[in-house]
């Protein structure tokens, strides 16, 4: 998503950075010179240590020595307790399509090293996939993380290993844009980690029970040969949004072209009718995980475990055959999503 516009008063001051294999990107509301350049360090420590805790490529983080002792109890700290806690929900409410032992799937599908790096190397020749995994669709549906919170012990099933990496961001994302405004006071502000996004906008005298004005947030086209970068726009005084899709982070191989939403049927790169699905809702976290969940299952299984869950979102989905479909209210088209060439409308309470 790109930033396009913000009509507020407050000065503002934007900044980037790379952590978490991803662009991020800030822009906040400041009163002077040094708070911003606090708030900048800040941010960017924060995101680091995120990286170092949660990286899979990382030898010495917490993840890394957690899937290592699979099978064990393990005393965690108290990020990756969240995080693992926050997993094990949305595995649950997906039914499952959300899963986060698919680590041994990515890397039989060549997705081994960070994906910077990927893009580097010759992926004909250096990414060559092997057999898929023993493991079956069936059992992998079968596994659960078992979380003690009093004891803030975890273990994971013997002979298994998790991948934390969409989650992460959106957490990370969320827990940095709450301590910005709640406790450093910060009265208007987006953070954007690939995507995955915070957006608040108080009013005035960073009073939120006035209603702020609206972040305009561009859309991603799907399609790289568009004319333009974007394909409507996301308006949001407060809220969060996270787009996901299959066209984005792929690589090929000897045995073809991959991606890294794995299908937690088929153990391989989701193969749906859905090539980018982009979600708003009150939370980051949320709006990740049923991005990439609509993603992998496609608009008629994914939407019909919408219409089951019931969850407080809104998602525009597009289609391999360029149909853009709306879930969520009829009303939010032209206020809340504007400019989007919606050809099919779903409401929430509706599957028709």
């Amino acid at each position: 998503m790109k930033l396009t516009n913000h009509a507020a008063s407050d000065r503002l001051f934007t900044f980037r950075f790379r952590a978490m294999n991803t662009s991020i990107a800030c822009t906040l509301a400041y009163e002077s010179e040094e708070q911003a350049d606090r708030l900048r360090r800040d941010a960017v420590s924060w995101f680091r240590y995120a990286e170092e805790k949660f990286s899979r490529f990382l030898p010495t983080s917490e993840l890394v020595y957690l899937n290592r002792r699979a099978g064990a109890d393990c005393l965690v700290s108290s990020a990756m307790l969240e995080v693992l806690q926050l997993a094990e929900t949305y595995r649950r409410r997906t039914d499952g399509a959300f899963n986060p032992f698919i680590l041994d799937a990515l890397e039989r599908c060549g997705y081994e090293d960070s994906f910077e790096r990927l893009a580097l190397a010759d992926f004909m020749t250096a990414c060559s996939p092997r057999e898929l995994p023993a493991l079956s669709a069936d059992e992998l549906g079968m596994h659960a993380i078992a979380i003690n919170p009093r004891m803030k012990s975890v273990k994971l099933p013997a002979g298994t290993s998790i991948d934390l990496g969409g989650i992460v961001k959106s957490w990370a994302v969320r827990r940095l844009a709450d301590w910005l405004r709640r406790k450093q006071r910060v009265t208007s502000g987006l953070v954007n980690a690939g995507g995955d996004l915070a957006a608040w906008s108080d009013g005035p005298g960073g009073d939120d029970s006035s209603e702020g004005r609206p972040w305009r947030i561009g859309i991603e086209h799907p399609r790289p040969e568009a004319e333009s970068s974007h394909i409507g726009m996301l308006s949001l005084v407060e809220g969060a949004a996270a787009t996901s899709s299959t066209l984005g982070r792929r690589w090929q191989t000897a045995a073809g072209p991959m991606h890294h939403l794995i299908d937690p049927v088929t153990l391989l790169p989701a193969e749906s009718d859905i090539v980018q699905c982009t979600v708003s809702g009150g939370d980051p976290v949320a709006c990740e995980v049923w991005a990439k969940t609509l993603c992998i299952l496609g608009s008629a299984s994914g939407i019909a475990l919408l219409a089951r869950k019931q969850p407080p979102i809104e998602a525009l989905l597009f289609g391999r055959d360029r149909e853009i479909l709306f879930y969520g209210a009829a009303a939010s088209i032209g206020s809340k999503w504007r400019d989007v060439p919606v050809t099919r409308l779903i409401t929430a309470r509706s599957t028709s």
